[in-house]
Parts: C-alpha cells; structure tokens; sequence
C-alpha cells in the first residue's frame, strides 16, 4: 500500500495544484479562525480531516499537523459554565493522523514534542464517576515538557506530566508523572529504560539546521 506522501508524488501536476489550492483556502478561509494565536501557518496534511474546535488553542511554528480518511486529527477544548479548556501547542510539534486532544482544564504541549497515530490526551474524566449527569467531571493539567515523544495509541490521563525528551511506548496509559529522559510502557505505564539525554536530536534541531516543513 503506498503512503500518502508516495501517492501525492505520483499524482499529476494539475492534481497537485488543486489540492494545494483547496489546503490554502481552507486553512485561510475556516482553519486559522479556530485559533486563538498562531506564531506562523502549521504545515497540514488533509486539512479537511483535522478538527479543531472550542476556546483557548494556540499553536507555535513549524507545527505538522496530519488528518487521514477515515481517522480525523481532533485537537479540542470545551467551554461549560465558568469553565474553559485550554491547548498550548508549542514549536516543532508532530501530530500525526488520528491522534485526539480534549481539553477541560488546560494540556500545554512543548516544544519538539511528537504525538504517534491515535494517541489522545485528556485532561478530564468527562462525567463525574457517580452522578453521570455531571459533565467534566475530574480535570487537572497535562503538561508535556521539551521532546516528549507518544506512541502508537498510547493514553495520557488528567493531572500527568511528563519531563524531557521521555517517550511513552505504543499502546500506554499514563495515569502518573514521568522523569525525564525514560521510556515508560504497560498499563499503567512504568519505567522500562532510561535515555542518554546527550544523544536526542529533535525536530526543532533539524529544522534549524534545513529549514522547517514546507508542501
């Protein structure tokens, strides 16, 4: 099966132009207003199939952003009463296709940081565990700090942070804080090798050096 990317090269010159054309309206005319600061445009794969909605979220630059058919890219904050989400996005951040964010209280996610295909991030429970009427339930922050790395379906919880350059192995779940520079796995996530903080180049080191994402 050929890649998106494989199969966008193979596509005619005329293909091409429509679909840059049809990312670039959609992204000025519906995306960007969704955004309550951008630093410079996010380089966006299927813009059509990434979602974002609700208050509060801001993104840094050279943010990749991938939406796939059949498994959206939902980046999303809520607003109930008083109560208002918040999605701190910094530079050089990957997210990758099918990954979920939902914000209630407030996720910051640093700078160089990578989020595999279908990870989410939730910082509420989203209904109180006995009266489930009640909308939000638990929420505490969810702080991923410089080059945080999560995998393949892996799940943060409300109230997690994770410290530098750590990586959540494929299919995790957080439920609590992580050091820096270790790779956690299992459910519940533990520590299963530390890393040479010395040896972890990030994206924003490459873009500094070749420059960031362009289509």
């Amino acid at each position: 099966m050929k890649s998106g990317m494989e199969s966008y090269l193979r596509t005619s010159v005329l293909s091409r132009l429509v679909f840059m054309v049809r990312t670039y309206l959609h992204y000025h005319l519906s995306m960007k207003k969704k955004f309550a600061s951008i630093k410079n445009s996010p380089f966006v794969w299927g813009i059509w199939n990434v979602e974002v909605h609700g208050p509060n979220i801001s993104i840094g630059e050279n943010v990749v952003i991938i939406g796939a058919h059949g498994s959206r890219t939902r980046i999303n904050s809520v607003q109930v009463g008083t109560r208002e989400g918040r999605i701190d996005i910094g530079d050089n951040v990957l997210v990758m296709n099918g990954v979920r964010i939902s914000s209630a209280t407030h996720i910051k996610i640093g700078d160089d940081c990578m989020l595999a295909n279908y990870c989410y991030l939730t910082d509420a429970d989203w209904h109180d565990i006995h009266d489930r009427t009640q909308l939000i339930g638990k929420s505490a922050p969810i702080i991923l700090e410089h080059g945080v790395w999560i995998g393949d379906s892996a799940i943060v919880c409300k109230g997690v942070h994770i410290g530098e350059h750590s990586i959540v192995g494929a299919g995790s779940v957080v439920t609590r804080n992580v050091p820096a520079n270790v790779v956690v796995a299992g459910n519940p996530a533990r520590v299963v090798k530390r890393l040479d903080p010395k040896k972890v180049r990030t994206l924003g080191s490459y873009y500094r050096k070749y420059g960031g994402p362009r289509y």
